[in-house]
């Protein structure tokens, strides 16, 4: 942690895990996010997790290059909660990556927390884009990388001979990213991998052993391999290491143990059929044939958890609108609030394969008639990613005024993330002034400075600051600005916000200005 952290953080702290950090383009980046509470009971406002791209290009006529940074994705991952003191508060993510990504670009995920009264925690992780050509370039790095014994390894990774514990997993987190590179052949360590696995007394050494032993081998896997992976399955192993197993196993379907992954989705324990349906999604081959079929299959499993999971998984293939409308309708008749936020979830993009149809009815009809402020709410963190269609208006007018603030609120906050759709508006201006609860109201001005130019926004914030004298409204019009600075008005608004009677507030607002 920082010097800015340690004097304003408050105690929090922010830690960002790729579960992959080399994807090829139109994959899934998935992963966890650890916020660690402060020294005092805080509120989290929204927890944001951006894909970030910055490409390099030399400038003709010129000796400074050009440099392009795009913001390729921005999502909210969790938002209005609580955060006791020192707690650990665990969120995971995933999103799939643009079809269209140049891998001769650098990526980054980039995560941060907004949190009232204290700095804001960030952090960051590095992501390689796979899929530039092989041609010469790639065929001399695999001759040059590619370390397929045993000492060779050990050489390239010499942490893995480490008998100190947090260095033996630094090196096989590092072999694992560097396995991702598939001209990069590791199969040479594979026995020692599963050497740590059996014999090795410390939980997170054989957790990552057998992650990098499954990474090292996927596409390589050979029959001895398969084997090897039967007989960890059919032992009595700790749940930490089941996960893994269930998950190695979806990487090596396609190499022969698709049998074992479906006697997996027959286990007794639904902690492991839910890891398989998650396994399913992002571990498992895309084509891997019968994929389908067993995630249908975990879809109808008794247990919530494993349907929920199942349906989740069913996103991976939100082109098939065969599929996508079984989702839909199961979204109506599934019994598990839980479970039909899982179905919301999965047909999110279906309206980019030809059912927007699909998706807009399916949404309405939940918003205006599901009991549970769940699944409601759940469509509203999926409603930015939709078209522009009358029935967004009407969609987004149902959820701005549904009976639950909760939901409301959750509506409101999207503002921020709809700036492509000027046609709402006039209704997230309409909810920042009239709904009854102050905090649906200050989560809609968040949004004003989307919808109407700098000069209008702020007058609006000013009009509405002088009727909301509530620290809420004051955080709101400082996220509504903070990043249009050193525009003068965002200036001036920041001023005035420095000065005013929330405390908070207004040291943000000046770290905001000495930072410009």
């Amino acid at each position: 942690m920082g010097l800015l952290n340690k004097l304003f953080g408050g105690g929090t702290q922010l830690e960002l895990k790729l579960d992959i950090d080399k994807i090829p383009p139109g994959g899934t980046v998935a992963g966890s996010l650890t916020l660690t509470g402060g020294k005092k009971p805080l509120k989290l406002t929204a927890l944001k997790v951006d894909i970030v791209s910055v490409l390099v290009q030399s400038k003709e006529g010129s000796s400074l290059p050009s440099i392009d940074v795009k913001v390729l994705s921005s999502n909210i991952v969790a938002q209005d909660r609580d955060l006791a003191p020192g707690s650990l508060n665990k969120f995971e993510f995933r999103y799939k990556l643009p079809e269209d990504v140049k891998p001769e670009a650098t990526y980054k995920i980039v995560a941060a927390a907004d949190i009232p009264g204290v700095k804001d925690p960030s952090a960051e992780a590095p992501l390689t884009v796979l899929g530039g050509g092989r041609g010469v370039l790639g065929a001399v790095k695999s001759l040059l990388g590619m370390a397929d014994n045993e000492n060779a390894v050990l050489e390239r990774f010499p942490g893995l001979t480490s008998r100190d514990t947090d260095e033996l997993e630094s090196a096989l987190s590092d072999l694992q990213c560097e396995a991702y590179d598939r001209d990069n052949n590791f199969t040479g360590i594979g026995g020692f991998l599963l050497r740590l696995v059996e014999k090795h007394p410390e939980e997170g050494v054989r957790r990552a052993a057998l992650a990098a032993w499954g990474t090292v081998l996927d596409d390589r896997a050979k029959p001895e391999h398969i084997r090897a992976l039967e007989a960890l399955a059919s032992r009595d192993l700790p749940g930490y290491l089941m996960e893994e197993v269930v998950s190695v196993a979806a990487k090596f379907a396609e190499e022969g143990a698709l049998p074992l992954v479906q006697q997996l989705a027959r286990h007794p324990a639904p902690e492991v059929r839910t890891r398989l349906a998650t396994a399913l999604y992002l571990d498992a081959d895309a084509d891997l044939p019968g994929r389908r079929d067993l995630i249908v299959q975990l879809c109808q499993d008794g247990d919530v958890g494993v349907r929920a999971a199942a349906f989740g998984a069913c996103a991976s293939m939100v082109e098939d609108l065969e599929l996508m409308r079984w989702v839909a309708a199961c979204a109506g008749q599934d019994p598990s609030p839980e479970v039909q936020a899982q179905c919301i979830s999965a047909i999110a993009l279906a309206h980019n394969y030809g059912g927007t149809d699909l998706v807009f009815d399916t949404y309405l009809q939940h918003a205006q008639g599901n009991p549970s402020a769940d699944v409601r709410k759940e469509i509203t963190e999926r409603v930015h990613w939709l078209p522009t269609d009358p029935r967004l208006t009407q969609l987004v007018s149902t959820l701005l005024s549904d009976r639950s603030a909760e939901v409301r609120r959750s509506m409101a906050w999207q503002g921020c993330n709809m700036e492509e759709h000027q046609e709402l508006g006039q209704l997230f201006l309409a909810a920042a002034t009239n709904d009854p609860d102050d905090e649906v109201r200050a989560d809609a001005l968040r949004g004003v400075d989307k919808f109407m130019p700098l000069p209008d926004a702020v007058a609006f914030l000013r009009q509405r600051l002088a009727q909301e004298r509530n620290e809420k409204a004051f955080w709101a019009a400082l996220n509504a600005v903070e990043g249009h600075m050193p525009a003068r008005e965002a200036r001036a608004l920041l001023q005035e916000i420095a000065r005013g009677p929330f405390s908070s507030a207004a040291e943000r607002a000046r770290e905001v200005l000495a930072g410009e």
